[in-house]
């Protein structure tokens, strides 16, 4: 195995840059949407080199009780997306397994998601995943200023853009998950191959972590579901809807980190 302090570093996208201020300078709109892109990269940035991603607390999902098709409840949390971005789920989200039905917060601009031909079928139960990801939504009209001077062209337009999220039933383990997996096992085998601590022990400079590479999967797997799919099945099976979090990715925020280690005996 090469060692993983040879491997060279992976970082996204271009130079970010930020707008420089001088006295009578004409500023558009545009200046101002490359401000908050200047901030929001370093905030992606930050999360992702310096943290990580997944689920960071909450977003349980949790069985529905009396329905008439397969139904799972997604409770409020908060995550961060393998692309640096924010996930804060304020309310909880019923999702319907079979037609992958969910009420969300708002008009979601994304493409449909490739969730493969069919689902995973294994003993007449299919095996879904329950995932959500970072989008965005507009909020707010207001009346826009009419560009001529016509008395018929005032129009509206959004004045906010609002964090959101989307939630979906995916029917395959999204890459950004697959790639983490293998990316984890690749540095755990570094680490133990140099026997961990004895790196410092014996002067050595610990093995330099590979940078993360750039996903362009934005989901983030809250569970992994099974379900029978015929209603005699479902009729007779005693756990009609089974929830593993074998597949979810944790992300340890720093107070949980410093609590476990005051509990280490």
């Amino acid at each position: 195995m090469s060692d993983m302090s040879d491997l060279q570093c992976v970082c996204c996208g271009e130079p970010i840059e930020r707008v420089r201020y001088f006295p009578r300078q004409l500023l558009t709109a545009d200046d101002m949407r490359a401000e908050q892109e200047y901030f929001r990269e370093k905030a992606r940035r930050h999360n992702r080199y310096l943290h990580g991603w997944g689920v960071v607390c909450g977003c349980t999902v949790e069985v529905v009780a009396g329905s008439k098709t397969p139904q799972v409840r997604v409770c409020p949390g908060y995550a961060v997306g393998p692309q640096g971005d924010e996930i804060c789920i304020d309310r909880c989200i019923d999702v319907d397994l079979k037609t992958g039905a969910a009420e969300q917060p708002c008009s979601v601009r994304w493409p449909c998601p490739p969730v493969g031909e069919v689902p995973v079928v294994k003993d007449d139960r299919a095996i879904v995943y329950i995932a959500v990801r970072y989008a965005e939504c507009f909020s707010r009209p207001v009346r826009a200023h009419p560009a001529g001077c016509g008395c018929d062209e005032t129009g509206c337009e959004y004045s906010r853009v609002r964090d959101s999220y989307e939630i979906k039933v995916l029917w395959q383990l999204p890459d950004s998950h697959v790639n983490a997996r293998k990316d984890d096992e690749a540095w755990c085998a570094a680490v133990h191959q140099g026997q961990g601590a004895d790196y410092l022990r014996q002067g050595r400079a610990f093995p330099v972590p590979p940078c993360p590479e750039c996903e362009s999967d934005p989901w983030v797997v809250l569970a992994t579901v099974s379900f029978a799919t015929s209603g005699d099945a479902a009729s007779q099976d005693k756990n009609p809807v089974l929830i593993r979090f074998t597949d979810r990715r944790v992300l340890l925020a720093t107070q949980r980190l410093q609590v476990a280690m005051l509990c280490l005996p």
